[in-house]
């Protein structure tokens, strides 16, 4: 009796079903593209309501006295910042031509961090070492949300949470910074862990610390590694090493120049 030949139709007849199933996708990001200062923004469509956005919509930077702190802090003291909560880019530029080493910024929601990219590329920002991780005591995977409450984008303002999409996360101290001056975090209730993720870096190095710490979940620790609440500016704590007397003297006569140009601007 003859064997009968295998059939190979089912598994081709899968197959077709399989290629069937498949279709062409891109990925996309609605902006628009602003030079402001002669530096090259792309400011995402999906995020037109949030603040930072609408600023920089109308001419001018957000948060300016971060961009005066960051610079003039610079000028006196050499080295690399890490700055974290980067959303599209807004604060990168300055931030690159202030720093005398390296720019560290993070920004774990892809979407911005595309828009961020085209800012580092179309400035040509060369220290500007920018990372699609979330900043976090440990390498891992975290979810952040991205909606807020009327279900629009949150923009820069996407928190680490126990749901959302998956991003990836990193600590400080894997990336083994020997020259770091400055940790700029903005990262939405995620400073605590993002801190304590760098703790060797900071007890090594003993950088500025300038932290939105709305809920003041940062201050035990950082007393307990031995810095100082040296002032504030709009939006951040400055925390300094309390045996470096430099570092205190530059900000507390940075923060009086600042508190008497907002004097002077009341009054006009």
């Amino acid at each position: 009796m003859r064997t009968p030949k295998s059939s190979n139709r089912k598994v081709a007849d899968r197959v077709q079903h399989d290629t069937e199933l498949m279709q062409d996708e891109k990925f996309g990001v609605e902006l628009t593209h602003l030079t402001l200062d002669g530096n090259q923004y792309f400011v995402p469509k999906y995020a037109l309501h949030r603040p930072t956005v609408k600023t920089l919509l109308n001419g001018s930077l957000y948060e300016p006295d971060t961009h005066d702190f960051v610079r003039e802090f610079c000028k006196s003291f050499k080295g690399s910042i890490v700055h974290a909560g980067t959303f599209f880019g807004d604060m990168i530029p300055n931030f690159s031509k202030s720093a005398s080493g390296n720019v560290y910024a993070f920004e774990p929601v892809f979407e911005n961090y595309i828009l961020a990219k085209l800012c580092v590329d179309s400035n040509n920002l060369a220290n500007v070492i920018l990372m699609n991780f979330a900043l976090s005591d440990g390498l891992g995977n975290l979810y952040i949300n991205t909606s807020q409450g009327d279900g629009r984008h949150a923009g820069g303002s996407s928190t680490i949470s126990d749901q959302g999409v998956i991003c990836a996360a990193i600590n400080i101290d894997r990336l083994n910074i020997e020259d770091l001056v400055l940790i700029q975090l903005d990262v939405e209730g995620h400073e605590l862990p993002a801190l304590t993720g760098a703790q060797e870096t900071i007890q090594k190095s003993r950088p500025v610390i300038a932290i939105e710490d709305n809920n003041d979940n940062c201050a035990d620790f950082l007393r307990t590694i031995k810095y100082e609440n040296v002032g504030h500016i709009p939006g951040l704590t400055i925390w300094a090493p309390s045996e470096h007397n430099r570092y205190k003297e530059k900000i507390e006569a940075l923060l009086t120049i600042n508190q008497v140009a907002a004097t002077l601007e009341t009054s006009l």
